[in-house]
């Protein structure tokens, strides 16, 4: 994994003052601060703990008294169980028949994640369970995800860290309704047991609704909902590409993990892209940061960075409650290349709005086709030269482009399940 960010405009002296900045904040101390469990979450006066979750070591890790290691290797071994018993067809629907469809209801972090790691993983497809992910309340989407299904052979999982989220709380009342309409007057208790299952850091409000423990999938209110693809929450991906890769995908944001922790400042690759994120938008004034990545499988890679930094630093005050006069975070937006480069690269060499990029570059391709995919790496590569450079037309001012465009780009030698878990740490602790 390589960060470049020798196009951003930064030279030495911006960096000491930012690294400056960095030790004045206690950077290091509010790092340990997070690993070991103290209460960041000033405002629900909890810890921030997503990192436990792909913490392979038999470090115990405390809170409120009580090593929370136990309770997350049970979880991750009831989430193993079930996906080899669903990949078996041994889990079968009411009818008897195998189940081999799961419906994925959740919204935010309870959607997002996922459906980006189960689409960008792709290739690492084990078995044949298919997944569909519903989110927003549109019942045109309902309709054309159920319209496809056979009822007997599905599961519906609902994914809802409070069990109370009005969007995914509605489209369950519809996915029930279906099952009703096509299944035939059948016991709701069975039908609960056979075809429902809940994640969810509520458990008591899944049993008050009547869901087995055995289909209820447990999370902690130390897990915040945009960090919680590494709990329960990726459940849907271990059916979809088998937990064995799950946590290889845990394995590469560990990776990251103790290269944040470990690594000084000026060759931390969060931290550095934090402190970039900081200058441009406070010392340069750019309030917009786009994310191109280079491959189609990470589409959804943008949306994902979105809801991270804009809820994540979307705020007006600070931990104590006083209003702030600096920029907290940028509008991230994105789209993949080389399709961005005919819609909005024209913007962003020659338009009057400086917009800081991130380009993500895998440098193999995972299909037979490396002769494209050098043609891909060429043009984020030369894009990227573009900005940086500009160009200066005798012929017409209209070609002139000014240069001096800041980016980065994040090189990776291939989309790996543990990369895709590289990069998604990466971007949370920059957060």
């Amino acid at each position: 994994l390589l960060f470049d960010y020798s196009k951003q405009k930064v030279n030495a002296k911006t960096m000491a003052l930012l690294l400056e900045l960095a030790e004045s904040a206690q950077l290091s101390d509010k790092i340990e601060d997070l690993f070991s469990g103290e209460q960041l979450n000033v405002s629900q006066q909890r810890s921030v703990l997503h990192t436990a979750l792909r913490d392979s070591t038999t470090d115990p890790i405390w809170v409120d008294g009580r090593n929370i290691k136990y309770e997350i290797i049970a979880a991750q071994e009831k989430m193993q169980h079930f996906v080899a018993a669903f990949q078996a067809k041994q889990k079968k629907g009411i009818t008897g028949l195998p189940l081999k469809h799961c419906v994925c209801l959740g919204i935010g972090g309870s959607g997002l994640g996922p459906s980006l790691v189960c689409e960008a993983l792709a290739p690492y497809k084990t078995g044949d369970v298919q997944v569909h992910f519903v989110s927003n309340i549109d019942g045109e989407t309902l309709d054309r995800v159920l319209q496809e299904l056979p009822p007997a052979e599905t599961f519906c999982l609902i994914s809802s860290k409070t069990f109370s989220t009005l969007e995914t709380r509605e489209n369950a009342y519809k996915v029930k309704a279906w099952f009703k309409a096509t299944l035939g007057d059948v016991d709701e208790e069975r039908l609960r047991l056979h075809h429902w299952g809940a994640i969810t850091a509520s458990p008591e409000k899944a049993r008050e609704a009547g869901f087995s423990d055995t289909n209820i999938f447990p999370f902690w209110p130390w897990v915040g909902g945009r960090f919680s693809v590494w709990s329960s929450v990726g459940l849907p991906i271990a059916l979809f590409i088998g937990m064995k890769n799950f946590r290889a995908v845990l394995a590469g944001a560990e990776a990251v993990d103790k290269h944040f922790r470990s690594a000084p400042f000026s060759e931390n690759i969060p931290v550095l892209m934090a402190l970039l994120g900081i200058w441009n938008i406070n010392g340069l004034g750019y309030s917009s940061h786009a994310i191109l990545p280079y491959a189609d499988a990470l589409k959804r890679f943008p949306s994902y960075c979105q809801q991270l930094e804009m809820e994540s630093n979307g705020k007006g005050m600070n931990a104590q409650g006083q209003s702030v006069a600096h920029q907290t975070a940028p509008v991230i937006w994105g789209d993949v290349g080389c399709d961005g480069q005919h819609a909005y690269m024209q913007l962003l060499h020659q338009g009057t709005v400086v917009v800081p990029v991130d380009f993500l570059v895998p440098v193999r391709s995972r299909s037979s086709h490396q002769d494209l995919q050098t043609l891909l790496v060429a043009n984020a590569l030369s894009q990227s030269k573009a900005l940086m450079e500009g160009q200066v037309s005798a012929m017409t001012p209209l070609k002139a482009c000014d240069g001096d465009r800041p980016s980065s780009t994040l090189m990776f030698s291939q989309l790996t399940p543990k990369m895709l878990g590289s990069l998604l740490s990466l971007y949370e602790h920059k957060v």
